[in-house]
Order: structure tokens, then sequence, then C-alpha cells
């Protein structure tokens, strides 16, 4: 199904999943038993809980909303927000944001909680006592503060968790250990989500409806909570290994021969896997060419007598451009110039603008892989 994108004035797009339905219809559930309880008609319950869970949705919102703001203040690159069954995320890239300005960004969503909190408490002081707006505002202005201090919980993936983890990984000095304590303390978190509830049914010697139904989606939460915390980790494992990258390094010896060149001038005991064959005519911005590899079976095949007559093109296949890395890149900025221009192969050029070796993009992807 596609998930419908709308635009609301300087925000990012907005893409509204079909599941935030779900969720409407899941708070309207779990409010009902409450309100109904209240001493309102049913009628109004039932209004007063979709209320609810609609204005809920708008919380996600304006916590997103809040976050992309805040991003795009200090220069990433906002691609959409998103409106899910789980609640929301922000889409941003930013290639480097200061320790503030990850902080402030994890801290504005639950802080635009709080803000609502308090107006909604706000409005509940200017309305009747018991009348049916002064419980909308006093719930939602309760749901909104126990959205922005479960967000502000320290473990990944939440707000919270995020904010720790830019402190530790400054504090530290090492990025990817602060992500893995957060990440950590993310699962230890979503075990408690399902802990407490079970206990509760425990406590109490069975479950009701209700009771079941508060289960059921703790576990969904706790689901989604302990598969971000995982992704953190392997995120930081990748982190980890990307900074290991370094173009000089992984360089290998390959000679590069330009395109025409006989097979006979190539040494007969060289291994020619290890010989590219450059063709300059088909340069681009960003590459030196398109390269082909020699099909050693096929340059064996080719007879002495010919092999001066042979052009190596003849006997090599395809690989695609060859594109052109500075030997002093490393880390984030060698895998950012290489996702920049794609290309199979690389030619690493020293400072002097000498070629110092090639490195294949397979490798470097079985590197991040861990293979």
């Amino acid at each position: 199904m596609t998930t419908p994108t709308v635009r609301l004035g300087p925000l990012p797009p907005l893409r509204v999943s079909p599941g935030t339905l779900i969720t409407v219809l899941l708070f309207a559930v779990l409010m009902y038993p409450g309100l109904s309880r209240g001493g309102v008609a049913p009628s109004t319950a039932v209004l007063l809980a979709v209320g609810i869970g609609l204005f809920m949705i708008v919380s996600v919102l304006v916590h997103e909303a809040a976050h992309a703001l805040v991003a795009r203040a200090f220069g990433a690159d906002v691609d959409h927000i998103a409106l899910t069954l789980w609640g929301g995320h922000t889409q941003y890239r930013s290639r480097r944001m200061s320790t503030l300005g990850s902080l402030l960004v994890s801290l504005s969503g639950p802080l635009a909680n709080l803000l609502l909190a308090a107006l909604s408490h706000g409005v509940v002081q200017l309305t009747e006592v018991g009348s049916a707006g002064a419980v909308f505002f006093s719930v939602s202005s309760w749901l909104n503060l126990v959205l922005a201090l479960f967000n502000l919980l320290p473990g990944l993936p939440m707000d919270g968790g995020r904010a720790l983890e830019t402190l530790l990984g400054a504090a530290l000095r090492n990025p990817g250990l602060g992500t893995r304590i957060t990440a950590w303390l993310g699962r230890a978190i979503a075990v408690a989500v399902v802990a407490y509830p079970l206990w509760r049914i425990l406590r109490d010697g069975g479950a009701g409806g209700f009771s079941l139904l508060s289960l059921v989606w703790a576990m969904l939460i706790a689901g989604m909570l302990w598969q971000g915390a995982s992704q953190a980790l392997r995120g930081a494992t990748l982190q980890d290994r990307v900074t290991t990258l370094d173009a000089s390094a992984l360089a290998s010896p390959v000679r590069v021969v330009p395109l025409g060149t006989p097979l006979g001038h190539l040494d007969p005991a060289e291994d020619l896997s290890q010989v590219l064959v450059l063709d300059r005519t088909t340069a681009r911005q960003g590459t030196v060419g398109r390269v082909l590899r020699i099909d050693p079976a096929a340059a064996g095949s080719v007879p002495a007598d010919q092999r001066a007559s042979t052009p190596v093109e003849a006997v090599s296949g395809a690989m695609g451009d060859l594109g052109a890395l500075p030997a002093a890149l490393r880390g984030d900025d060698l895998l950012q110039a290489m996702l920049e221009h794609p290309a199979p192969a690389y030619l690493v050029l020293a400072e002097d603008g000498t070629a110092s070796g090639v490195i294949m993009s397979a490798d470097v992807n079985a590197l991040l892989r861990g293979r």
C-alpha cells in the first residue's frame, strides 16, 4: 500500500502510514474504559476516546516537527517526517553535527511534548470542571507528559538515549562505546516495558481483557525498542569498521594499462587478473575512464605468434567506471567520497598525482560486512 505524502508549510514532506489509523483506534480502545467509568455518557466517551487518539497523533507530529526544524537549523538535510503504527520518526542526514546540535535535536521532541502538556493543562484551568473539554485536555496533558518522559528514558532508540549517546561519545572520545552503552540500556528498557504489565497481571492473580490488551501493546512496543537498540549496536560495529578504512592501506598494487596495449607487451609470468585496462576516452566527472579486467583464461588461449597483434581489450571483460581517490583519505571521508562517485574500482593517487594502487569496491564492502 502506498504511503500518502502531505506537505504542511515549511515542514519537510510528511508520510502518513495507514498504521497511524490503527494507533488512533488502539488509543481509543485503551482510553474508553477509563472515560466511561468517570461518569461520562457512552457516546461522549467514544468521541473523547477517538479525539484523544487523534490528538496523540498531532502530538507525535509536533514532536517530530521539532526534531526536523532543529536539525535543519543545525545544517542537516531533512528528508521527511513519517507517522507510523509505532509513532513517528524524522529522517535526516548530517555529515558532521556538533555535540550541542545533536543534543538539541534529540531533546527538542520531548521538550515539544512538555510544552503541549503545559498548554493543555492551561486550557483545563479555563474550562468548566468535569466538562468534556476539561476531560479531553486533562487526559491530553497527562499523555503528552508521559510521552515526553518515556522518550527521555536514557536508552536507544529513545530521544533520551540519543542525547546520552552524544554526551558519552564526547566525554569518552569514543562514539562507538557511547552507542553500545545506550543501546544496552535501550534493551533493558524494552524488557522493563513488558515486565511491568506482566508483573501487574501476576500481582492481581489474573488478567482481564484490558490487562491482556495492555500486555500485547507493551510487547509490540518492547519489540520495536529491542529492534531499534539492536540496530544501533550493528551501526556501532559498522562505524568501527568505517574508522579503519585507509585509502593507502586498501590500495592493491594492481597494474593499469591503456586501451590498445598489445597482449604481447605483458610479461607472460605476470598475474593477468591483477592487470586492469583503462579507456580514458570515456572519462566523465568523478572518474578517469572505463575499466576492463583481463580474463587470464582468454589471454592464455591466444597463440604466441598472435599476442603482439592482439589488444588487451580483446581478452578483457568490462567492469565499469574507474574512480579516483586521494591516498590521504581515511574513515568517513573515504566512504563518503566513494558514495558520491560510485564505481567498481578506484585509482588511488598520491599527492604528486602518481597512482599507488587500486581499491576494489567489492573489497571495501567485504571489509564493512566483517568478512
